[in-house]
């Protein structure tokens, strides 16, 4: 890639290759809120000239200038040229900061490419393959074989199956082409599918050393043949979008859609909100699990004195029981005493009574015998 500095926009422009980076730069910008409406039809991006303020940095940018790129779309575009030179690469291109938070205008688009791809015969066919995938909207093309099956009539329903031919296929929205390899690459030599809403993509054998796949159109099947089934599992996908998206609108409001998504982010950016997010639940789980630990040890000790105490109680009352054993053994001695006291104390009152009794018929009373007939009286 050419360097930049120094250079002025006509002079950016002139290059063929930056042309076709701004075709597609155009095809994904947004306008700003500030921009008055563009002519451009319906489906197609603004036009605009060489020498307007679109090189112009961020922060010097005046209201109304014309579309820039979302971080989101910044994203994708630039892993889809990424994608290309490092296929195998598990992760995507981390972008520089600013292209992180900030609307990317077209020169610095150029200077993130001049970072990442330097060298310039790397550069030209990756932008050339996306430009066609995007702006000219030839969704796929390469060499496979293919045959057409029919269904004979009658009782027994038979399947009549062709030969297999090598093909030149493009696919764009809503038709497939297939240019005959042993036949001029003519309008007249060319076969056109055209593929219906209905169209279903449906997965084949391993069938003559190659995997195929079909597609029904109208009342024919078209069988597809590849040798590699990873280009099998291409052609598929890409057949199907074709099918799914049969205008050029339809695909380019599609392509828009998948540009502005949140997961074209970077994985860094990814990576370190689920690290925040796993740490953040990390964080509450192992305070769960200490409140758990602390409640397992508070019920732990609550039980150990509950247990005490139980004791505690249960010794004590045995200890009442004793003692209540104890006072009534106690108390009947002590009932039985005095009931035997009382047994003689009233023996030995009868047994004074009468003879004080006999002492009075004799009159012969003591003073001690008088004093106790005195207080015997008043007591009855």
């Amino acid at each position: 890639m050419p360097t930049i500095e120094g250079q002025d926009e006509n002079e950016l422009l002139q290059d063929p290759l930056l042309q076709r980076l701004f075709r597609l730069f155009l095809l994904f910008a947004e306008p700003n809120p500030g921009q008055p409406s563009s002519s451009a039809p319906p489906g197609e991006p603004p036009r605009l000239t060489p020498s307007q303020t679109h090189f112009l940095p961020s922060s010097s940018a005046p209201p109304g200038e014309p579309p820039r790129l979302t971080p989101s779309q910044t994203h994708f575009l630039v892993n889809e040229l990424f994608k290309l030179t490092r296929p195998r690469r598990p992760h995507v291109v981390q972008l520089p900061v600013q292209a992180e938070s900030e609307p990317t205008n077209f020169r610095h688009l150029i200077e993130i490419c001049d970072l990442l791809f330097p060298d310039r015969m790397v550069m030209g066919p990756i932008i050339d393959r996306v430009f066609d995938r995007y702006v000219s909207q030839i969704v796929h093309k390469g060499f496979l074989m293919c045959r057409k099956t029919t269904r004979r009539k009658g009782c027994i329903q038979t399947m009549k199956l062709g030969g297999w031919k090598s093909y030149w296929c493009t696919l764009i929205p809503g038709t497939i082409y297939l240019w005959p390899l042993d036949k001029a690459p003519t309008v007249a030599n060319r076969k056109t599918l055209t593929l219906e809403s209905s169209v279903e993509v449906e997965m084949g054998s391993f069938t003559d050393d190659r995997f195929t796949w079909s597609i029904k159109v109208g009342k024919a099947t078209y069988e597809f043949g590849h040798f590699d089934e990873i280009q099998r599992n291409f052609w598929m996908r890409d057949m199907q979008l074709v099918s799914d998206h049969r205008s050029k609108a339809e695909l380019l409001a599609f392509d828009q859609s998948e540009s502005r998504r949140a997961e074209n982010l970077g994985t860094t950016e990814k990576n370190l909100s689920w690290r925040l997010a796993l740490e953040a639940d990390n964080l509450r789980l192992t305070e769960l699990l200490n409140e758990g630990r602390q409640a397992l040890y508070d019920e732990e000790i609550v039980r150990t004195l509950a247990t005490r105490m139980l004791e505690e109680e249960r010794e004590k009352s045995e200890r009442l029981e004793k003692m209540v054993t104890e006072l009534e053994t106690q108390l009947g001695a002590e009932r039985l005493v005095r009931s035997n006291i009382e047994q003689r104390l009233r023996e030995q009152t009868a047994e004074t009574l009468a003879s004080i009794e006999s002492a009075a018929r004799a009159g012969k009373l003591t003073k001690d015998q008088l004093d106790f007939l005195i207080i015997s009286t008043q007591s009855i």
